[in-house]
């Protein structure tokens, strides 16, 4: 009989350690769902702000959006409804996007969301989504895209061109029209 009651509390001993456990690891995702909820409040929001870039005295870049999302911990910046603008070679060209994220260190801007741009000589460009590499100034679509100036249409796969879009590169399949 005393070996019964040993074997009873032994079973009890292993569902209550059982429950306990059970009821730490629910506690722990629970606890790690709210810290989520703590980190994205913690997002800071500035609303119609304007980033810029210069070099030299002069204007390289400038972003604007109605609402900028700032995250502290990861340093990248989130812009809804983006308008670029960005100068070379005495051309500016306007980007604009439902959708764009400026790493934390700048060297980089990833548009999206449908992309279209046009330039001061009268280019035009559309694409789903848009790299811009801020170290080397070369726009770069990761989609495919159609580009229309005075002289040439030009679809393809992908396309790299500097920031004023006079000199582009279509990588892929690719289709040129002269006008």
């Amino acid at each position: 009989m005393k070996n019964n009651k040993k074997m009873i509390a032994i079973v009890v001993a292993i569902i209550i350690s059982l429950i306990g456990l059970i009821a730490y690891i629910l506690h722990d995702s629970g606890d790690s769902n709210s810290s989520k909820t703590t980190a994205t409040g913690q997002l800071v929001n500035f609303q119609g702000a304007e980033l810029q870039e210069e070099k030299d005295g002069k204007l390289v870049w400038a972003l604007s959006a109605e609402k900028i999302e700032y995250d502290p911990r990861s340093k990248s910046i989130v812009l809804t409804n983006l308008k670029g603008l960005f100068y070379q070679d005495d051309v500016t060209t306007t980007i604009t996007a439902p959708h764009a994220v400026l790493s934390g260190d700048h060297n980089s801007l990833d548009i999206d969301g449908g992309v279209t741009a046009t330039n001061t000589e009268g280019a035009s460009f559309k694409t789903d989504a848009l790299h811009f590499d801020n170290k080397t100034k070369l726009l770069t679509s990761k989609t495919a895209f159609s580009y229309d100036s005075k002289d040439i249409t030009l679809v393809g796969d992908k396309l790299e061109g500097n920031m004023s879009l006079k000199q582009i590169k279509a990588n892929g399949h690719a289709k040129l029209t002269k006008k």
